[in-house]
């Protein structure tokens, strides 16, 4: 999903958008290139870390005692990543609605996802200290 509206926002090419023109109005909006970096290059950038963090905790050290404080660094950057990530979208959101006056459906959904691993992590943070 986030590569494929990198490479339009890239591109400078049309995205398969159903709300209507809001994708575009986004992709078009120098808003949209918050340092001169697209918004979508910071998605996967900070999915692939979540991916990389993500994939690590299921690796299994040789010696169980590794694993808790492994385990514990992994979710605190997790953590980290997923708080950076929705204070990210947050004001992306805020951008689109009120300044650019357009909503992505592809930033919609990335928000949300957003959501859920921040949530999913809060737990999993939860249930370790059980």
């Amino acid at each position: 999903m986030g590569s494929y509206v990198l490479q339009s926002f890239l591109r400078q090419t049309g995205i398969i958008c159903l709300t209507g023109g809001g994708c575009e109005a986004v992709r078009k909006s120098a808003l949209s290139y918050p340092f001169g970096i697209p918004v979508p290059a910071v998605g996967v950038v900070g999915y692939t870390f979540l991916v990389v963090l993500t994939f690590l905790r299921t690796v299994n050290p040789a010696l169980p005692a590794g694993r808790q404080k492994l385990e514990k660094n992994l979710l605190a950057g997790i953590l980290g990543m997923a708080t950076f990530g929705i204070c990210f979208v947050t004001w992306f959101t805020y951008t689109e609605i009120f300044l650019i006056k357009g909503v992505c459906m592809w930033c919609a959904i990335s928000a949300v996802n957003m959501y859920v691993i921040f949530v999913l992590t809060l737990i999993s943070l939860k249930l370790g200290k059980q």
